[in-house]
């Protein structure tokens, strides 16, 4: 993986293209004990339509970004993107649910956050890069934060 790749990853991940959808290998010989075909792993393919994510990412490493994504929002695939209305599936590349522009935005500020600014900082204690959980925490909008005031 480079480093392009690792820092997307370390963000929390940018945002989208492709999430989880992948064909099953298929002709495989490999059987199960009671003879049945055994499972295949899914390979998520090559991601589409990417704008702030790194061009070299791979559909898996997109994938595993995304569902931290879920994590950190607390939000499903189809919040940010939008279904084909004829096949009823979720269309990754698609840029018509207007969430997936903020989403962006909000992977790019996070970007700059830790490439630009905190990777200068001296100390490192300081410098752990965020991710969008970090204001998030599991919630669509971040919680407000309100001063405890002294006694």
């Amino acid at each position: 993986m480079n480093a392009r790749v690792i820092a997307a990853l370390i963000l929390g991940g940018s945002v989208f293209a492709v999430a989880a959808f992948g064909a099953a290998l298929q002709g495989s010989d490999k059987k199960t004990k009671e003879g049945l075909p055994a499972a295949q792993p899914r390979a998520n393919p090559k991601p589409r339509n990417l704008k702030v994510l790194p061009k070299e990412i791979s559909g898996d490493d997109v994938d595993k970004l995304m569902h931290q994504y879920e994590q950190y929002l607390g939000v499903p695939c189809g919040y940010c993107h939008e279904e084909n209305p004829e096949t009823k599936q979720i269309d990754y590349a698609s840029d018509e649910n207007p969430v997936k522009e903020t989403a962006r935005f909000m992977i790019s500020m996070t970007s700059d956050i830790n490439n630009k600014y905190l990777s200068q900082l001296g100390d490192r204690r300081y410098a752990v890069p965020i991710t969008c959980g970090n204001c998030h925490r599991g919630q669509v909008q971040p919680p407000s934060f309100e001063l405890k005031s002294h006694p």
